[in-house]
């Protein structure tokens, strides 16, 4: 658990210095990608549910549990009877019956006993082993959820980013209609424009508060999202730097080395691999004989009222050895093998499985990226064009040149083409840290 508090901190300074790649001037309202992660790191419940599972893992892993270490146990007790009895001494020459009515006698013990299991095949050896395997395995499956945590996080920070760029997009939109909306009021007043140039001024401007109400209620539903996810509470609302840089070193075949050496899922599926390899052993040993030792240190005594005794009393010391070896017990051991050499083999296949897999995934991730990046730049290019053409068309609107529905139609394909360009945009970065989750290099330690 250190180790991993070890890793994130390393991760999390990382981030601050390039991975994440954010240029911003937070201000007091403003939530950087960084801060969502780290409040994510601390209060996300399933990271809380892993953290946990690994600390049993923990709890688990001593010598104890393996059995390799001695049993001591402490017992005592006091016993008190109160009976008639009758006695006749045979061998006596006497055939007298000795009467006792309510006759007491108390008994007494306590001892301390050491148990210890000099040798089973090396089967608590083996167990040690597992127990340090299974930590281990804890170990990254809680990486593994420290990585999901991360990637939901960007997700929905990405989503609230999109949304709050359409959502200023929407409001820029609407400032343009309410201008031309103005414009063509004014022009009316003065007979230089229709009543039909003012009603469709009015309608566009209606349009641009759908998409503004839209917009809004897009952001709220990402921040409720990401409040999810980082735990922290629904009601939180954020403004967010929504400023994207890209790394610069991913190619595919650093992609596809780093998936195959560094992912959480491979990695996880190996140590479970050498989970069950450990319990073919553990299995195995139970050919073997059980050689135990014991030494007890007891007192007993006895008080009684009837019988030639009027009291016995033992204190001393008792040690042995013992051992246990199993010949026959219906072939059970012979089929315990059997079934842990099949799960052995499961695991085996399942790492093949795992693996082919990966090389597919990374290979269609990379691509992914790749083309995510490449739509991104193309619609930036297209951004600037439409940008040229409104700009452009709205001079020659002010001038008179072109009419309303071209001007209008200048706008749409504006916001159309900046509203794709930030999908692309954020379906890109997003592309990038599912990359950097696959090659096990999203946290680094």
């Amino acid at each position: 658990m250190k180790k991993l508090k070890y890793i994130l901190s390393v991760s999390l300074a990382m981030m601050a210095g390039g991975i994440i790649a954010q240029n911003t001037t937070p201000t007091a309202d403003q939530l950087s990608l960084q801060k969502a992660i780290e409040t994510a790191m601390v209060n996300n419940y399933d990271l809380k549910i892993a953290g946990n599972s690994l600390k049993k893992a923990e709890n688990n892993n001593t010598a104890g549990n393996a059995g390799l270490l001695p049993s001591v146990s402490i017992n005592g007790g006091t016993e008190y009877s109160n009976n008639d009895s009758e006695m006749q001494l045979n061998g006596t020459g006497n055939d007298a019956v000795v009467t006792t009515d309510g006759a007491e006698s108390m008994s007494y013990n306590a001892s301390a006993r050491v148990d210890y299991t000099l040798f089973d095949g090396f089967g608590n050896v083996y167990t040690r082993k597992k127990l340090k395997q299974a930590n281990m395995l804890q170990e990254t499956l809680y990486r593994q959820q420290m990585e999901m945590t991360i990637l939901q996080v960007v997700q929905y920070y990405y989503e609230a980013c999109r949304a709050q760029q359409n959502l200023t997009l929407a409001q820029e939109s609407m400032r343009i209609s309410r201008d031309r909306y103005t414009r063509a009021k004014d022009q009316k007043t003065y007979g230089q424009a229709n009543q039909l140039d003012l009603l469709n001024a009015e309608v566009d401007m209606n349009s641009d508060s759908t998409a503004i109400l839209q917009a809004e209620q897009a952001l709220l539903m990402g921040i409720k999202n990401l409040n999810v996810v980082m735990g922290t509470a629904i009601s939180n609302t954020y403004s967010f730097d929504d400023q994207v840089t890209f790394l610069d070193d991913l190619t595919a075949e650093s992609v596809m080395t780093e998936t195959m050496l560094n992912n959480s899922s491979l990695l996880s599926q190996q140590q479970q691999q050498g989970i069950s390899r450990m319990d073919l052993k553990i299995t195995q040993a139970a050919k073997y004989p059980t050689l135990s030792a014991y030494g007890q240190y007891g007192y007993n005594r006895q008080d009684n009222d009837a019988g030639q005794l009027a009291y016995n009393q033992n204190l001393g010391t008792t040690a042995g050895v013992s051992l246990k070896f199993n010949v026959f017990n219906g072939r059970q051991q012979r089929t315990r093998e059997q079934n842990a050499k099949l799960d052995l083999r499961s695991q085996l296949e399942r790492t093949f499985q795992i693996q082919s897999e990966l090389e597919r995934d990374a290979a269609n991730a990379y691509t992914d990226y790749d083309y995510k990046r490449r739509i991104a730049d193309l619609q930036q290019s297209s951004l600037k064009q439409a940008k040229l053409n409104f700009d452009q068309t709205k001079e020659m609107f002010q001038l008179g040149r072109v009419t309303s529905i071209e001007f209008r139609t200048a706008q749409q394909n504006l916001l159309n083409v900046a509203n794709k360009y930030n999908d692309a945009l954020f379906q890109a970065k997003v592309a990038e840290y599912n990359l950097l989750q696959l090659t096990g290099t999203l946290i680094k330690g």
